[in-house]
């Protein structure tokens, strides 16, 4: 095997960007396509939130007006509130119906966002957004018919009759909202008024077909700007055996090896890994790198088993992709998640204050120094914190930087007390309420640790996605007690870090909180 080509060397094989992959015979079957010229001077946004805001904006009005004339004109339904069915009398009335009116949006747009519906749909079937709407507008309407309810009392045997108006309305105005949005996008991406620059990640034959796929798909609006080989000898291959199949080449921008400065360098919105035989460690690390730069990042199904649980189908012309994702839980429940830290974590440290202050009095007297313990941690995002414990070791031995261990000769007599009882760690509610830690997460370690763990395991980083943890899946499922500081021990670490990660849940969080209770009242903390 040649040894991989230098960067430079590489484009210099490759012939300029900007040509099109196909011959022009192949072209009838694509859509005549805007010039990269004309589409610079055209304003039209790209995120698919933008049109799902826009047109849930607009089938809001659209089924408020309805709505309105139904419930207030129609002749239906008696009502004997005047200021909406004679709003334009007086300024008060205008403006309480205007006021009703933007608060009504505020609450339907709040709800969307919290149950996940301002993600990036467009990737998803058009069913599985149907549905959800259905469902979301549903629940929601139900709660407005309280207020309906309230409204008019006098006609409380025609309540469910409004809210079950008020939801079809509605849900049908936001349906075909969306619906338009998806049509609309995809008249705006086959014109490539709308584009995405990708790199394709791979060996020689996988690409090929992925770069024909692309080509008979261009409402995805899919702008391949380069092909990265996962190793020299697919480099050769392709040049050898698939780049005379097209008639303009596509740039060879490096090897899987560069992958940090070819990202850096091309800034892709987005990336496509097509390899047979992957090395697993090396596509950690590369979905690393794209999770630092917020590059999204597709793999052919072949490697889903590598990144469970992360996962979000796409098909491209017959290829499957599936979307590398850190965002498992949905913006409602990691907000109930940090309401419940708050909570938690101020009931602890109100409740149980004055066994707070009886350990903190003892630590005091038993030995020389400070009765709570600082240090700094990696945090989520790698944003370091001083993270607060109550001091469990004699003053001083901090300076030597180390796992403890069983009968540690640093722990004192009443540090081994509460190292067994895990009491140490109460302090660090106030880490939890602050927001540099989460009741359940990984561990946070040392900035020396991470920096040399960082070192051994590139993809090692990926566990500061979330906010680390008072305990965690490993802490419950893992006999820590004979745990040996080393680099596979990490790895196996890792394991279970990822797992809690790749599959989130409150149910998973309420097991890990029930195991470290159990482990508590059993005394398995280090001593």
């Amino acid at each position: 095997m040649q040894p991989p080509r230098t960067q430079s060397s590489l484009h210099t094989a490759s012939a300029p960007s900007s040509q099109e992959p196909f011959s022009s015979e192949d072209s009838a079957a694509v859509p005549v396509r805007i010039p990269e010229e004309a589409r610079k001077c055209l304003f039209v946004p790209r995120s698919p939130r933008t049109y799902q805001l826009v047109f849930d904006v607009l089938g809001y009005g659209l089924s408020f007006v309805v709505y309105y004339a139904l419930r207030f004109y129609s002749g239906f339904f008696e009502t004997s509130v005047t200021v909406f069915t004679q709003p334009f009398v007086s300024s008060e009335s205008s403006w309480f119906l205007a006021f009703a009116g933007i608060a009504l949006l505020g609450y339907w747009l709040t709800v969307f966002w919290f149950s996940g519906l301002y993600a990036d749909w467009y990737v998803r079937s058009t069913f599985d957004e149907f549905f959800t709407i259905l469902r979301v507008t549903f629940l929601g309407s139900c709660l407005l018919g309280i207020v309906i309810f309230l409204d008019d009392l006098s006609n409380a045997a025609n309540t469910r009759l409004l809210v079950l108006m008020y939801w079809f309305a509605f849900f049908l105005s936001v349906a075909g909202g969306r619906i338009t949005a998806r049509v609309l996008q995809n008249i705006f991406r086959k014109r490539g008024i709308i584009s995405f620059r990708v790199i394709l990640f791979g060996c020689a034959e996988n690409i090929s077909s992925l770069v024909e796929s692309l080509h008979h798909a261009p409402a995805f609006g899919f702008q391949p700007v380069g092909i990265v080989m996962n190793e020299a000898a697919e480099l050769e291959k392709w040049l050898a055996s698939y780049q005379g199949h097209f008639t303009a080449t596509m740039p060879i921008l490096g090897t899987f090896a560069e992958a940090a400065t070819i990202l850096d360098t091309a800034k892709p919105d987005s990336i496509i890994v097509a390899v047979e035989a992957p090395n697993h460690e090396e596509l950690l690390r590369i979905a690393g790198e794209c999770e630092e730069r917020n590059i999204t990042m597709k793999i052919v199904p072949d490697l889903y088993e590598i990144f469970s649980g992360q996962t979000r189908a796409q098909h491209i012309y017959g290829i499957s992709l599936i979307e590398i994702s850190s965002q498992i839980m949905t913006p409602w429940q990691r907000a109930i998640k940090r309401i419940i830290d708050i909570i938690v974590s101020l009931l602890v440290l109100v409740l149980g204050s004055p066994l707070w202050l009886l350990i903190a009095l003892i630590v005091k007297l038993e030995t020389p120094g400070g009765a709570i313990f600082r240090q700094p941690r990696i945090g989520r995002y790698n944003t370091p914190f001083m993270m607060y414990k109550f001091r469990s070791m004699y003053a001083g031995s901090e300076k030597k930087i180390g796992f403890t261990q069983v009968n540690d000769a640093r722990v004192t007599r009443f540090g081994r007390l509460i190292r067994k009882t895990h009491l140490d760690e109460i302090p660090q509610m106030i880490n939890i309420l602050k927001g540099d830690m989460s009741l359940v997460g990984p561990r946070p370690e040392m900035p020396l640790f991470v920096e040399r763990f960082t070192a051994a395991i590139p993809y090692y980083p990926r566990r500061h996605k979330v906010r680390p943890g008072l305990t965690g899946w490993w802490q419950v499922s893992y006999n820590y007690l004979q745990y040996q500081e080393s680099i596979d021990a990490i790895r196996e670490r890792l394991i279970y870090d990822f797992y809690y990660i790749e599959n989130v849940s409150f149910r998973l969080d309420l097991e890990i909180i029930a195991r470290t209770v159990v482990r508590v009242i059993k005394g398995h903390g280090r001593t």
